[in-house]
């Protein structure tokens, strides 16, 4: 769709979908009703009773014709995935001089929006089936992948998310009431947890993980109600870092939505040493948080951004420790660093 102003972007965007779907649908099916659900997302309902979800790819041009063709690349990934069982969209049609993707309707609800207890276990099982799938074709979609998510680029990003955990560990610590050696012993935990992960193989998949990113549908008649959704860009990850990742949230106060019970399902489903990484991931992710929160007590004025996003840095704060401290195994060396946590300083 060309580029129009803040004032006419919604009419113009309305406009263009009543116009290009039924070109774009077998039968040419009217639309009776266009809802946005972000600024680049609409659910279309048509006269037929049936209802889609119509995408626009605003940084598909950039991609245009390249190997990481956002378009083409969506198309591809969810065609395979969805070829092999997993809980994903269907593609209903492709605009390529819009960049606009048609995709089905899978729920009006995503992860954040729900109590999310009833639907963890879908959410493990089909991350699970979708890495299986992604291994099957790597050799098929490996030339997809999008530069900033190369294995150097993960390596990059990777080593600054360690260095960020470890300033969070001992920017926490200043907070806290406990004794030097106790953290001096997280501190020694947390280098060799994260020289476990690095050693670690990453997998092929998506690059946008968020709860936002799983759709669920509590009143489907399905017996998976979740989607997973976002496969416009893929890379190499891991998928226990995707997992904490899709199953917490950060922009209405922090929320993990796994358990230590989760996390014993998972070592079901994937087995122990995995169980291990997705709780060893979970101390990374908070005590990233943690860090740039530390900086913004520091320097308010500096991260404005990020106070205005999550709020004041000190409740925050304090929430993380709440959750930090509550355990997801009985691992010594992630317990190590749960202690630390569990003290009360001023912060």
């Amino acid at each position: 769709m060309a580029s129009t102003s803040p004032d006419t972007w919604a009419a113009a965007a309305e406009d263009y979908l009543r116009d290009r779907i039924p070109r774009l649908l077998p039968g040419a099916p009217t639309v009776a009703r266009i809802l946005p659900l972000t600024e680049d997302v609409w659910q279309v309902d048509l006269r037929d009773g049936r209802s889609l979800v119509a995408k626009h790819q605003i940084w598909g041009f950039l991609a245009h014709g390249e190997p990481y063709d956002l378009l083409q690349v969506e198309k591809q990934v969810l065609g395979l995935l969805g070829g092999e069982g997993c809980p994903v969209p269907k593609v209903l049609g492709l605009d390529p001089e819009g960049q606009v993707i048609l995709l089905e309707h899978c729920g009006s609800h995503t992860l954040e929006d729900v109590d999310s207890t009833p639907y963890i276990p879908q959410v493990i099982d089909g991350l699970l089936q979708i890495e299986r799938a992604f291994e099957k074709y790597q050799d098929l979609l490996a030339w997809r992948v999008v530069p900033q998510a190369t294995l150097p680029c993960l390596r990059q990003a990777w080593a600054e998310a360690a260095d960020r955990a470890r300033q969070g560990l001992e920017q926490f610590g200043r907070h806290c009431h406990g004794a030097p050696t106790a953290l001096a012993g997280a501190q020694q935990a947390l280098d060799e947890i994260l020289s476990w992960l690095t050693a670690r193989p990453p997998a092929l998949g998506a690059t946008d993980y968020r709860p936002r990113n799983i759709v669920v549908d509590p009143a489907g008649s399905d017996p998976c109600r979740v989607r997973f959704i976002e496969f416009a860009k893929i890379g190499w990850d891991w998928t226990e870092r995707r997992l904490v990742q899709y199953t917490n949230t950060v922009r209405r106060g922090f929320r993990r939505l796994l358990d230590a019970g989760d996390v014993e399902f998972y070592a079901v489903r994937a087995g122990r040493e995995r169980a291990r990484a997705l709780d060893y991931h979970h101390l990374v992710f908070y005590l990233n948080a943690a860090s740039m929160l530390g900086a913004a007590l520091a320097a308010p004025s500096a991260h404005a951004p990020l106070l205005r996003a999550w709020g004041p840095a000190g409740p925050r704060l304090r929430q993380l420790a709440e959750l930090m401290a509550a355990p997801l195994s009985d691992d010594p060396a992630a317990n190590l660093i749960r202690e630390v946590f569990k003290c009360r300083g001023d912060s």
